[in-house]
């Protein structure tokens, strides 16, 4: 007998596929009358960084305000050499544009139609126009902090892989190999990759739609095994097992506080973890329980939700979630509560500290 779970797991995914069909079937026409107009809808400004060998893609939708964060992540690209176009799918202020301009080779404007794979698919596309293939384009939004400490060597890693597709983390724990893909806000291509025409393809033919949800289900989650199929590489400078890894490398005490801040973040593994938090000593086979746990995935949720002891003492990575839902508020609050900004860019620690104050 079927369980009443997997029932209603499988009519909730047909109801929610019933209700993208009308944005399926609307998106080829929309995309068409887009690409049509779009001319007229982009506006494009030159900056005063020259255009070099490699190329950035950033993507922002900031209609507040440009963030002081999105300036550093401009100086940083600009002093590894890479040339920035800014893509805004929010219209800039002349105080913004400036701003922008002095660090980016070129800023686009355009209508918010695609949300991030929209501006990434128009920026990508210009590039292209010109003859002169990027000896290796890098793909980036706003929705993180980049780079959190000034000496990451993210952009030296992305350099030395000589894989066609990189990027920060292989998100490998879905339902189906095929549904393994590398996280859209960090990502790079090398030569190969650029200068093939099946790249430009790609781009030219990518779906498109105003539905946050397909977004992610048609461009994002695809993309990757999308250019595995044409026959590129991929490699990834994170799997959720190396959080797994780094969650061992704790002292008990630390671990005790990842597993407290986990039962909030993780509702579904809660029941579960919580017995460690208040079950006999924390001994050997108290160890040897929660390693268990740690093997079995349920430490795992979302690889940038992970607690700080792990992201940031364990493994250092280079950036966060700028996300404000609670989980990622809570992650914020364990940041500097255990002292792990040390070493911050102070910009982003003076912003990342007042990210989530009311206005």
């Amino acid at each position: 007998m079927i369980p009443a779970w997997k029932i209603k797991r499988e009519l909730k995914r047909f109801v929610m596929q019933m209700g993208y069909l009308p944005w399926m079937l609307a998106a080829p026409r929309a995309k068409r009358a887009y690409d049509a107009r779009k001319a007229a809808q982009i506006r494009l400004t030159q900056g005063v960084a020259p255009r070099t060998s490699e190329l950035a893609v950033l993507l922002l939708f900031q209609p507040r305000g440009i963030t002081a964060s999105t300036l550093h992540t401009l100086e940083h690209l600009k002093a590894h050499g890479v040339s920035t176009l800014v893509v805004s799918n929010a219209p800039l202020s002349d105080t913004d544009r400036a701003s922008l301009a002095t660090h980016a080779w070129l800023i686009m404007e355009r209508p918010n139609y695609g949300y991030d794979f929209g501006g990434y698919r128009d920026a990508i596309l210009h590039i292209l126009e010109d003859d002169r293939p990027p000896a290796r384009l890098f793909v980036l939004n706003d929705s993180i902090w980049f780079p959190l400490q000034p000496d990451s060597d993210l952009i030296e890693d992305a350099r030395a892989s000589d894989t066609d597709l990189y990027g920060f983390v292989l998100n490998d724990r879905m339902r189906g190999a095929h549904r393994a893909h590398l996280q859209s806000y960090f990502f790079s291509f090398g030569p190969r990759a650029v200068a093939s025409p099946a790249f430009a393809a790609y781009w030219r033919d990518l779906f498109l739609t105003n539905n946050k949800n397909l977004v992610v289900r048609r461009c994002e989650i695809p993309m990757t095994g999308a250019f595995r199929t044409l026959g590129f590489s991929v490699a990834a400078r994170h799997r959720y097992s190396d959080g797994a890894q780094a969650l061992k490398a704790l002292d008990n005490a630390t671990l005790a506080r990842v597993i407290a801040y986990q039962v909030q973040v993780d509702t579904r593994n809660a029941p579960r973890l919580k017995p460690h938090l208040t079950e006999g000593p924390r001994d050997a086979a108290w160890r040897a329980r929660v390693d268990a746990d740690i093997d079995a995935g349920l430490l795992d949720k979302y690889f940038l939700i992970a607690h700080p002891a792990v992201l940031i003492g364990q493994l250092r990575v280079p950036l966060l979630k700028k996300d404000h839902q609670s989980i990622y508020q809570l992650q914020r609050r364990e940041l500097f509560a255990g002292g792990y900004d040390t070493g911050f860019a102070p910009r982003v620690r003076d912003e990342i500290r007042s990210w989530d104050s009311p206005d």
